[in-house]
């Protein structure tokens, strides 16, 4: 009984050595270089995802004439990873605003019933989840 009432108050037993302690030192934070590492990492997920194919490569102004008047800002995943791999982010923040503006624009082009729409809700899901996943947001 007394075992119980120690329980039931979240006071440990300390007779009971054999449970493990967690250690309550503090991680340290990811330093920049490590964080964009994590992103490439993300960034292949988004690539490799079905969802990710209307956003692999730069739109093409001759299928769709009137995209960049519409969108002064695009972006896709392609020109994140040239980003990505000519060191040209700095923070990971940066990073993560610019996969952020490709659902922006998509958002903004497609009705929400077009298939590049859909898809860019399901792609930019798996992105936060990834974010998460990795404790970057």
């Amino acid at each position: 009984k007394q075992w119980y009432q120690r329980r039931v108050r979240g006071v440990e037993d300390p007779q009971n050595t054999s449970r493990s302690r967690r250690s309550t030192t503090p991680k340290r934070p990811l330093a920049p270089s490590e964080k964009l590492k994590i992103g490439q990492k993300i960034l292949e997920h988004l690539q490799e995802d079905e969802n990710g194919w209307p956003f692999l490569y730069p739109v093409d102004g001759d299928e769709v004439p009137h995209y960049y008047t519409i969108i002064p800002n695009p972006m896709d995943l392609s020109t994140v990873e040239k980003k990505l791999r000519t060191n040209r982010y700095r923070k990971f923040e940066t990073f993560q605003e610019d996969v952020e503006l490709i659902f922006l624009n998509c958002f903004h082009f497609n009705t929400t019933k077009a298939p590049a729409h859909r898809a860019g809700v399901k792609l930019q899901r798996l992105f936060h989840q990834k974010l998460d996943e990795y404790k970057l947001r």
